[in-house]
């Protein structure tokens, strides 16, 4: 199987934990190359030409720009705020640069970082998808290695096995599992070399038509053995094909009915609210609670159903009109300190949690105006 969302920091660390030496020497060596490749990258000179001093100051000989790197990065996850920078905000991408002569090392969060740096923001979050992606593939190993799945029953269908490529190889001389990527290449290559036995089977049938007065009995049952070996070889791929699509059957059935008693049991605690004259903002923060997240999910929720405006937007977004409305009602409860909003926000959605921190809250004595709340009823 493949991973379908990425591992904590946490998770990760456990699963490191489990497998055998061998294994996780193997795993922190391409870990640490990657992303060494990702930071050398990010730091060539003819992007980065100066530094600027943010939230520590820096001595005379620590300015050259040259004698930085980043060293490390640690992505907390959704809705964490584990991380801090050095101007003591807590952060869900934490950033450390080293200087290489001193030693002196800085944590910085994405906007710190890019001002440190002097470069844009978004070379920052470009920065962070690579070290996403290459996050994503170190994952996939650690869990294929917790379910024992390997991948070699695809290596050992090849014929010709002198054709695998040196990485394949290497993963399997390590008892490493395979990438989804690598498992790809097999099959295609498994595919080429059926192909390749059925142009051949296509040849020695045309040959049996124009020579079978001429062959003798032994020629033939090589033939018939031949065609058999390519029989079971179809058999087996139909099998296996088969055998796929019942289980992703299986899973979409098992989804379609959690999401339906999820469903249900929302939508009774949202009636049991409206039934009190709860507004807006209760909705949509009770909805964060119960596990919804994004902004624009919350709004598609309460048009669906409560008695509300239901119109939809007919921009490219497709938001709900009373997106902006949710939105409000849920900064409401990030000024307030019970939620958060996820730095992965952005235009065209917001992203809230519960605050895990409530108690560092910084309230805003700044007057504010007081937004008018809808009341919400049953349709």
């Amino acid at each position: 199987m493949s991973v379908i969302e990425g591992l904590t920091v946490n998770e990760r660390e456990h699963f490191l934990s489990l497998v055998t030496t061998e294994q996780r020497d193997f795993l922190e060596t391409e870990v640490k190359r990657g992303r060494r490749t990702i930071f050398e990258n990010a730091m060539r000179e003819e992007k980065i030409s100066a530094i600027k001093s943010v939230d520590i100051a820096l001595e005379d000989d620590e300015k050259n720009v040259v004698d930085w790197m980043i060293s490390d990065y640690i992505d907390f996850g959704l809705g964490n705020l584990e991380g801090r920078c050095a101007c003591r905000r807590r952060l869900r991408y934490q950033f450390t640069v080293e200087h290489q002569k001193s030693g002196k090392k800085i944590q910085y969060g994405k906007e710190h970082l890019s001002t440190f740096l002097n470069i844009d923001v978004r070379d920052i979050d470009g920065v962070i998808h690579e070290l996403d992606k290459f996050d994503f593939e170190l994952d996939e190993l650690l869990v294929k290695i917790q379910e024992d799945d390997y991948g070699y029953e695809h290596y050992e269908k090849i014929q010709d096995k002198s054709v695998v490529a040196k990485d394949i190889l290497k993963h399997m001389e390590l008892h490493i599992p395979l990438f989804d990527r690598q498992i790809n290449r097999l099959k295609n290559l498994y595919k080429n070399q059926l192909e390749a036995i059925l142009k051949k089977k296509r040849k020695a049938q045309l040959e049996i038509e124009l020579k079978k007065h001429q062959q003798d009995k032994e020629q033939f049952e090589q033939l018939k053995r031949e065609n058999k070996q390519i029989e079971d070889m179809l058999f087996a791929q139909r099998k296996d094909e088969f055998e796929k699509k019942n289980q992703e059957n299986e899973y979409k059935k098992k989804q379609l009915l959690k999401n339906k008693v999820r469903n249900a049991k929302q939508m009774e605690a949202l009636q049991e609210l409206i039934g009190y004259g709860a507004k807006l903002e209760d909705v949509a923060y009770s909805l964060v609670l119960d596990g919804k997240h994004s902004a624009v999910e919350i709004s598609k929720i309460i048009v669906t159903h409560m008695n509300v405006d239901k119109r939809i937007s007919v921009g490219t977004l497709g938001r709900p009109y009373i997106y902006m409305d949710v939105l409000l009602a849920l900064r409401t409860h990030v000024e307030n300190g019970k939620l958060i909003m996820d730095e992965s926000s952005n235009v065209d959605d917001c992203i809230f949690f519960v605050n895990p921190y409530p108690e560092e809250h910084i309230v805003d004595d700044k007057p504010k105006e007081k937004q008018g709340q809808q009341e919400l009823a049953l349709p």
